[in-house]
């Protein structure tokens, strides 16, 4: 791309005669992580607690040798319905039906996912923030400026305090 030092440049991609960016998802990987809390334990009402939260993070490789990444990490089964085993199911039943779509293409690819699995909008969000990191690998730009520009230099975080 012309006017980016070469830092910048995106990987190989396959250009069509219109200049848009295209690839095809090859594989995606599924990743258990623990996250153990500082505290040592996050409780809530009727007894419930976690001391490691069950994360999720999914790998998308495209045909175009670029990696996207994205992540589920619920509060702990009693307290969502977004509990870790089930997006992990629930991304092993999505998988397959992505695999030669492009990642690029992320209203369609949301469709794909819909029309495979109604709801459940927990397991696909690891896999659409995977495509958003592979549409600003493949721009050369952060997320933060496809999703509209940076709020500012830094920003509160919400933060769960155990008790």
């Amino acid at each position: 791309m012309p006017g980016l030092p070469a830092a910048r440049k995106p990987a190989m991609v396959q250009r069509p005669q219109r200049g848009v960016l295209t690839m095809r998802i090859s594989r995606i990987r599924v990743y258990q992580v623990d996250l153990p809390l500082r505290e040592g334990s996050y409780r809530w009402s009727g007894g419930n607690a976690v001391s490691v939260f069950d994360s999720t993070v999914v790998a998308i490789d495209t045909d175009a040798g670029l990696t996207g990444y994205g992540e589920i990490c619920p509060l702990g089964p009693a307290y969502l319905p977004a509990y870790a085993a089930g997006a992990r199911s629930g991304i092993a039943e999505l998988a397959p039906r992505l695999i030669g779509e492009d990642p690029l293409d992320l209203g369609r690819l949301n469709q794909t996912m819909d029309a495979a699995m109604r709801g459940h909008p927990y397991v696909k969000s690891a896999l659409d923030m995977a495509c958003w990191d592979l549409l600003g690998k493949a721009a050369a730009m952060p997320v933060c400026t496809l999703l509209g520009g940076r709020y500012g230099e830094s920003f509160a975080l919400y933060r769960a305090i155990s008790r």
